[in-house]
């Protein structure tokens, strides 16, 4: 038996019709920017730091300085020992960035990289952002991750290869999205 087919489903009709009745909801048409670490394949329950970065833009030249910091960049953290993902997206002309590392030292060592120090040293002389924002936090109740069998039903705490019930094969999102380098 085969594993199941990861898709993506947006709202339907109806639950976008819901969603538009939430004050203050938006949708920004810019795509999202994803890439994993040596330890891509790991969940967020794996996570033991998580960093947030924010910042806005105002002109496009600085702007386009600010991608190729941010390229040379994730290129570096691809590598970097505890690095699991990060995932950029914009809500409006908010840009935010989620990066999940095994530890906080591991975050902070990275910060302490050339290509970061770099990065860090070009922002502050050509303000190639108009605001910019940094923290790690690390998490307060770390909990498991769990599949639902689409055969059986029952609950398997991930990672796992199998259903704890029937044995199907489980699809583990983050096992079949990283590419090892």
């Amino acid at each position: 038996m085969s594993s199941p087919t990861l898709q993506v489903f947006p709202p339907n009709a109806a639950n976008e019709k819901l969603f538009g009745e939430i004050p203050g909801f938006r949708q920004t048409p810019i795509p999202v920017v994803a890439f994993d670490g040596p330890e891509g394949h790991l969940g967020p329950e794996e996570a033991g730091a998580v960093l947030v970065l924010h910042m806005t833009m105002i002109d496009e030249e600085r702007t386009q300085r600010f991608w190729y910091q941010v390229a040379l960049t994730a290129k570096a953290a691809t590598e970097w020992p505890g690095f699991i993902r990060m995932i950029a997206f914009f809500d409006g002309a908010a840009n935010w960035a989620l990066g999940f590392w095994r530890r906080v030292e591991d975050a902070r060592a990275f910060a302490k990289s050339r290509p970061h120090l770099d990065a860090v040293k070009d922002m502050h002389a050509t303000g190639f952002e108009y605001t910019h924002f940094a923290g790690i936090f690390q998490p307060v109740e770390a909990r498991p991750r769990h599949a639902y069998c689409d055969v059986c039903g029952a609950e398997t705490v991930l990672p796992a290869d199998q259903c704890s019930e029937c044995g199907r094969e489980l699809a583990d999102v983050f096992r079949l999205q990283h590419v090892s380098g």
